[in-house]
């Protein structure tokens, strides 16, 4: 059976209203309409109905003389709910908080988001970086440590498949060979945790540690990003907070009952 022309027209107004909110994100700034219109190559006058019934509801908002719209406050309710709602991501949210006070690193949270890497909490350490990874951002999967976990259940031929090939190119232009890639992910799925260094910048380094699901795949991480490479004692020490960290969140994905180990943190 066809789809009625209202359907269809219900469903092109869908994925526009859809458009229009990844366009903002993706900017990460106010637009006008015609800008909008011209990233979404959609005709300005439906543009605009759209961003007129969001003022309305005020899930965009108006935030200059310009006339430019941004994400509103329903948003920040919405995302409230969600909190309330994803325990996972609320526990996520405390622990980085709880990294990056015992650490001083700056600690993150992070999950697959499509085919990308995406922060979903980050609290800054108490040490001075400049982090380059913000909140939202899709970011290459080979980009990061905690990409190598995330798919770490895949065969060679699965991660071939779900990595876009130009995402093995790292910023500074070298180039991840897919070889190297999966014996990375295989070795951070026998450690149990993963550790990366100079790859977004040479003196960036990042450990993540997996949070597992009942079948064993990860589901999300929970990381610190540090500049310079940390010595032994260190890395020993991080990864076993890191670990800690993930084994409570992983208690609470499966359900089952998290015993408190030895920590040696001062």
């Amino acid at each position: 059976m066809r789809q009625s022309e209202e359907e269809t027209g219900r469903a092109r107004g869908i994925d526009r209203a859809i458009g229009l909110l990844e366009c903002l994100h993706a900017a990460r700034q106010p637009l006008r309409i015609g800008e909008i219109a011209r990233r979404l190559n959609a005709p300005r006058s439906t543009v605009y109905e759209l961003v007129k019934r969001f003022l309305d509801t005020a899930i965009l908002e108006i935030y200059d003389t310009d006339g430019r719209v941004f994400f509103g406050r329903t948003l920040h309710f919405y995302a409230a709910d969600y909190m309330g709602a994803h325990g996972l991501s609320r526990l996520g949210r405390e622990e980085v908080i709880g990294i990056a006070e015992r650490t001083e690193e700056t600690a993150q949270f992070c999950v697959l988001h499509g085919d990308k890497y995406t922060v979903v909490h980050m609290q800054t350490g108490r040490k001075i970086f400049q982090i380059s990874t913000a909140v939202g951002v899709p970011v290459p999967i080979p980009w990061t440590a905690s990409g190598r976990l995330l798919l770490d259940h895949m065969t060679r031929e699965q991660v071939e498949h779900f990595v876009p090939s130009e995402d093995f190119v790292l910023p500074g232009g070298g180039r991840i060979e897919p070889d190297r890639f999966y014996e990375e992910l295989r070795r951070a799925r026998r450690d149990g945790y993963c550790m990366t260094s100079g790859l977004v910048d040479a003196f960036t380094h990042c450990i993540a540690a997996p949070v597992r699901g009942t079948d064993g795949v990860a589901v999300a991480c929970v990381c610190v990003v540090i500049v310079g490479r940390p010595s032994e004692a260190e890395e020993r020490l991080l990864v076993e907070v890191l670990k800690e960290s993930a084994a409570r969140l992983s208690a609470y994905v499966t359900g089952s009952t998290y015993q408190v180990a030895s920590l040696s943190v001062v």
